[in-house]
């Protein structure tokens, strides 16, 4: 009965979604990373965070949805000194990762200059991975 209730609840919770992608840039101490997590394998969203990570002055998770689709597109653009705009469909937040400071929700104006296109978090063949942008060089420090 034991083995049956294991085998059970491993099948229910191997449906679960749990990856991540990251950024680096200014070498492996300084990032921008992706993860979503599906906690229910019945549930159809799942929860976003950014990690901002600039070590060792500091490490930040903020969280950007809860209930996001599980094919989530997060475009990256870099504002330049250390900050960064991050935008996941209708939503808008700035980072910045020389401090990382809490997250700041701004209003998405599709005329707005976000800064130059560093590249997205999306979802290929059902893992989340980073694409830099075309022509996306270092960003602007």
């Amino acid at each position: 009965m034991r083995k049956l209730l294991i085998v059970t609840l491993s099948v229910l919770l191997s449906g679960c979604v749990q990856d991540f992608a990251i950024y680096m840039f200014d070498g492996q101490d300084h990032s921008l990373t992706v993860r979503r997590q599906q906690r229910y394998f019945w549930q159809d969203t799942v929860e976003v965070q950014l990690m901002a990570t600039n070590l060792p002055q500091c490490q930040r998770l903020h969280t950007l949805s809860t209930d996001a689709p599980a094919d989530i597109t997060v475009e990256l653009f870099a504002a330049g000194d250390g900050i960064w705009n991050i935008r996941m469909g209708k939503q808008l937040w700035q980072a910045e990762t020389n401090t990382c400071n809490e997250l700041t929700e701004m209003e998405n104006d599709p005329k707005a200059d976000l800064g130059q296109p560093i590249g997205q978090f999306v979802v290929v063949d059902d893992k989340l991975e980073f694409e830099p942008a075309p022509q996306a060089a270092a960003p602007a420090q």
